[in-house]
């Protein structure tokens, strides 16, 4: 059973000054950084209903009253996201992630400058694959609706199909890219059993030395990388924020995507001057090189991150 805690204003105990203080200060900095955003948003979390534990790389979606969608984000490595809302209304947010049975909540009010914070419990799904033939031709068919095979024939970038994927037979998402040519894996954590991010060597960005790319997932921005735009007379309250949201994105690994088994194809762009231009094309966004994963559940969603 799927389960949503929704945490309103005027809940909870009483804080101390000190922690109101920090309180203010965190208010301050939320403010600072969402200057360009939306007025009313809903953010959240996926946690397993089982484990407790959260859930990374989760698609939320953002429905309008008649199921149109509005609005998508993936979750990160803690579980957490984020959706604008683009104006007063009723609305509806589904979640769902490979493994787990889809959510969808009831009708959510969200009048002007509301924020509403909301945990998402996903009820654990054993993952039924169909037979071999049948699922190659269905994979074959998403990367094909995605583009994947038109951008492999340009001769840009380096490609891993779904033949290479069921070749390798590796335990981690990252370990698919270790014999492209400038690519190397790098451990978040000591030791040999956590993730491992990827960086890149050569890229317009590092001039030699190595730096993290920008990912999508099934054309979702999931990882901003080291390569951002320069922002002009910005405050220090805001630079805080920009330091907070720059650690949360340094902790996400393409290993916390899922089992290799569950990727249909990736695709590396190693400088801003091979990525295609869905992706970023070649901007400052995109010095650091791009990496590009789709998954054998994958569905295009309109809207942006």
């Amino acid at each position: 059973m799927s389960m949503v805690r929704q945490i309103g204003p005027g809940h909870g105990p009483r804080l101390p000054g000190a922690a109101q203080g920090v309180l203010v200060l965190v208010t301050l900095l939320t403010l600072a950084s969402a200057q360009h955003a939306s007025a009313q948003h809903i953010r959240g979390r996926l946690i397993d209903l089982e484990t407790d534990l959260p859930i990374p790389v989760g698609f939320l979606t953002l429905l309008s009253a008649d199921s149109n969608v509005i609005a998508t984000t993936l979750s990160d490595a803690d579980g957490y996201w984020r959706l604008d809302v683009p104006r007063p209304a009723v609305y509806y947010v589904a979640a769902d992630r490979l493994g787990y049975q889809p959510w969808v909540s009831g009708p959510v009010e969200i009048g002007a400058e509301d924020e509403l914070n909301s945990i998402f419990h996903l009820k654990p799904r054993p993952v039924m694959l169909e037979p071999i033939n049948v699922q190659a031709r269905a994979v074959r068919r998403y990367l094909e609706y995605s583009g994947f095979f038109e951008r492999q024939r340009s001769n840009f970038g380096h490609f891993v199909t779904p033949e290479d994927i069921d070749r390798r037979q590796a335990s981690r998402v990252t370990e698919l890219l270790s014999t492209i040519p400038g690519v190397q894996r790098v451990a978040v954590t000591s030791g040999s059993v956590g993730p491992t991010q990827i960086q890149l060597r050569g890229s317009n960005l590092s001039q030699g030395g190595m730096c993290r790319p920008r990912v999508f997932v099934d054309g979702l921005m999931y990882s901003r990388g080291d390569s951002r735009p320069v922002r002009q007379n910005e405050s220090d309250a805001t630079e805080r924020v920009v330091d907070v949201d720059q650690r949360l994105d340094e902790g996400l690994s393409l290993d916390d995507i899922g089992h290799p088994s569950t990727v249909a194809g990736i695709e590396v762009y190693r400088s801003a001057s091979q990525v295609p231009v869905q992706f970023g094309g070649s901007s400052i966004e995109t010095l650091c090189g791009v990496i590009v994963v789709w998954t054998r559940t994958g569905r295009t969603y309109s809207g942006k991150r």
